[in-house]
């Protein structure tokens, strides 16, 4: 569907400056942690709310010394970039100082005197980072925290050009400067799993190197009891392979996006664990962004395959024979890597290519867009949100870089009957897209929060938290159904659009209609059709959200003359929204304990008060809501209104064409009338002394007058003849001749102005 931006109500705003490049540490349902300049904060989500902080600024010699070395001023600080929980409820976080990483670990001051104070932290520990942090705030790196230890994807030097894969205990790392491991990677995201972490990233693909420069996305993994091999392999990982992810459109000539740029977290569907991931096309291509989800058991697949390989620098990528591979089989976990040969750790090293890449859950992207102004940036998912019938969906929140978020689901076909491991068909239902942050503010990252119905949105300088779903902003059955948010249902006893909760699932959903898995007319047929009364919320936009919108009128609209529904089609619903730095909607029903400080937005909410209700007889609240085109003014025209336009319409017409007729009949008559009058100068019109010309309608100008006549006694006024005129000419043969030379006949003064003349 062609969805429309939709202004939703920003329950809460931080606004930061650019230069503080807010970052997610870490998170739960109540509170996140953002890593910023020289600082890091501990924010509630439900309003946004700053609970603590911890301040931590580089040295006045590391910033002199960063500015030495060229970097700006704005680059010259302590941005926080990793943090992670140690035991004894001791943290440790690392931030760039001044390209200059280092870290520092705290543990909580209790103050005793003061029990119901915030906690304080006291630093116990300050190190370098290298290899931990990266030196710059805009590195795209990553790291996980597991059975302690750091797993960090960054770089290991100032100017970004020894990438690596590290963890602090035996301070093992990839290669270094080995294109095969690492070619001038971007990580997006770590995840641990079954005794592996596994790091997402994009890069030049070596194998494509013989047909030109490309970029592939490749997910990689090492085992969390790696231990590195012996002697001069002891600093190396004994278990990193790599592999590549196919996000693709398929057919005879697939169609790739090669450029991962965002993933989620593991998300648990069912008996699955999916990693819902954002991919681009490349940055001089065609602007296109597609979401993508893996298994990870087909990742684990993936990596018990075949390894690639070449030869030589001129010959191309081929698959390892199996009798090529020693025992025990490299990339597997074992209990000590250092017992294994050093064949076994020189064939990881050498070969860390699989053969086979990664297929997505049902073998094509989930979402596909194509957009001139804007691609996905960011990825956060809502799981496993229970519908009216029992079925779970996973609900995906794609970030844009222009400041949008789309939010959708994906439903198996009912004729396939699809799983997540079967390539089929799927039904991808958009549910709404949001224009949350300013135009060309990119979404960095979301985080959900499903018991507090909050989603928090980050951007490099700003952070507003939104609703999950929209359900209170639908006023009618049709509307509400088609929808397609499994959020949202339509209440037959209340006549509302209401969110399920789990109460409703838990007492009973009897009285609530949804339709996930239709089409907008199938989804009309469940509503009632009895007259039902409504509430049209005047004061925020009235949303149009799922399906297409139908903007013909539908012929079954029930005509009859009821006076009280004449004066509800009657109606003009106007709706103006506030447009305050940031666009806002009103507030959700299913949230009424969101609090809105006015420290941190609250000056520029838009609160829906009683007064702006209009209540109004239900006429198929479905029809009237098919005339809205624009989500922000409505309008709904009765029938007897359009027949009134129709007849002003027909005799405008008639008008317009009757002075037409006339006008072109003008034209003609004017025509022929000058045509009569005015006839075009024949061939001969240029002669001088031309006798048929005539004299009313003819040019006259001092070389069309015949300056020859009454020049001489053998011409006479009164009797003009062609005799004459012969013998005058035969006399003078030219009339420059004639006026030259003395005639014999009197000359008069008319005669000697016109030789004056000529």
């Amino acid at each position: 569907p062609d969805l429309q931006t939709k202004q939703d109500k920003i329950l809460a705003k931080i606004v930061g400056n650019t230069t503080d490049y807010f970052k997610i540490l870490d998170h739960d349902d109540k509170t996140v942690l953002v890593g910023a300049r020289d600082v890091i904060y501990n924010i509630s989500i439900n309003g946004l709310r700053e609970n603590n902080r911890i301040e931590w600024s580089s040295s006045a010699a590391d910033r002199e010394l960063c500015a030495l070395k060229g970097k700006r001023e704005s680059d010259c600080h302590n941005y926080i970039r990793v943090f992670a929980r140690l035991p004894n409820d001791m943290i440790m976080v690392c931030g760039t100082n001044s390209y200059k990483p280092r870290c520092r670990n705290y543990e909580p001051v209790v103050d005793e005197v003061h029990p119901n104070a915030p906690i304080t932290y006291a630093v116990v520990d300050d190190v370098e980072a290298q290899g931990k942090c990266p030196y710059s705030p805009v590195h795209n790196s990553t790291y996980a925290y597991a059975d302690g230890s750091l797993y960090s994807a960054t770089v290991a030097d100032f100017s970004g050009g020894d990438p690596l894969i590290y963890r602090d205990r035996e301070n093992l790392r990839t290669e270094q400067y080995d294109l095969k491991q690492l070619n001038q990677p971007d990580f997006v995201g770590a995840i641990e799993r079954n005794g592996y972490v596994m790091f997402f990233f994009r890069e030049i693909a070596m194998e494509f190197m013989n047909f030109g420069k490309t970029i592939y996305s490749r997910v990689g993994r090492v085992c969390k009891n790696d231990r590195g091999g012996r002697n001069t392999l002891s600093k190396t990982w004994t278990s990193f392979l790599k592999a590549r992810l196919n996000c693709s459109v398929p057919g005879d000539y697939p169609f790739y996006f090669d450029e991962i740029q965002a993933i989620s977290p593991v998300i648990e569907s069912g008996p699955n664990a999916l990693v819902y991931a954002i991919f681009t096309t490349s940055v001089n291509a065609i602007p296109g962004s597609a979401v993508c989800a893996f298994n990870i058991d087909d990742i684990m697949e993936a990596f018990e395959g075949r390894f690639r390989s070449q030869k030589d620098s001129q010959s191309q990528w081929l698959p390892v024979q199996e009798n090529q591979v020693p025992e025990p089989r490299p990339g597997q976990c074992v209990p000590d890597s250092r017992t294994l040969s050093s064949i076994a750790v020189n064939f990881v090293k050498n070969h860390p290519l699989m053969e086979s890449s990664v297929p997505s859950v049902f073998g094509r992207p989930l979402l596909k867009k194509v957009h001139l102004l804007h691609r996905l940036t960011s990825i956060a998912v809502d799981p496993q949100v229970q519908a009216l019938n029992g079925d779970f969906h996973d609900v995906i929140y794609a970030g844009t870089d222009d400041g949008k978020i789309t939010k959708f689901i994906n439903i198996p076909t009912a004729s396939s009957g699809a799983t997540y491991d079967d390539e089929s068909d799927i039904k991808t239902v958009f549910i709404s897209e949001l224009q949350v942050l300013p135009l060309g503010i990119p979404v960095r990252e979301m985080v959900v929060s499903s018991k507090s119905n909050t989603l928090l949105v980050v951007s490099d300088g700003t952070i507003v938290t939104v609703p999950l779903h929209h359900c209170a902003h639908i006023v009618d059955c049709a509307s509400c159904l088609s929808l397609q948010d499994p959020n949202c249902a339509w209440d037959q006893q209340t006549h509302e659009c209401k969110s399920l909760s789990f109460s409703n699932h838990k007492f009973g959903t009897k009285s609530f209609l949804q339709s996930l898995n239709s089409t907008k007319k199938a989804a009309k047929s469940l509503c009632p059709k009895s007259s039902n009364r409504g509430t049209v919320i005047a004061d925020g936009p009235v949303l149009n959200f799922g399906a297409p919108i139908d903007n013909n009128v539908d012929p079954q609209i029930n005509t009859q003359h009821n006076p009280e529904e004449e004066l509800a089609r009657k109606h003009v619903y106007t709706n103006v929204a506030s447009v305050n730095g940031i666009p806002t909607i009103g507030n959700d029903i299913n949230s009424p304990g969101i609090e809105i400080p006015t420290a941190v937005g609250g000056d520029f909410l838009n609160v829906f008060n009683d007064e702006n209700k209009i209540t109004l007889q239900s006429v198929d609240p479905h029809d009237l809501m098919n005339s809205v085109n624009d989500p922000l003014q409505s309008t709904a025209i009765g029938e007897e209104q359009k027949l009134q336009l129709a007849g002003k319409s027909f005799y405008w017409g008639f008008g317009a064409l009757a002075l037409a007729l006339v006008f072109i009949i003008g034209m003609v008559v004017g025509l022929h009338v000058s045509k009569r009058n005015c006839k075009p100068p024949s061939i001969h019109s240029s002669h001088r002394n031309q006798f048929n010309a005539n004299p009313t309608f003819g040019l006259k100008h001092g070389k069309d007058i015949n300056l020859l006549m009454n020049t001489n006694h053998y011409c006479h006024p009164g009797k003009p003849s062609l005799d004459l005129e012969k013998d005058r000419s035969h006399e003078c043969k030219n009339s420059t001749e004639n006026l030259e030379k003395e005639l014999p006949c009197k000359t008069s003064t008319l005669t000697k102005v016109k030789r004056t003349y000529i």
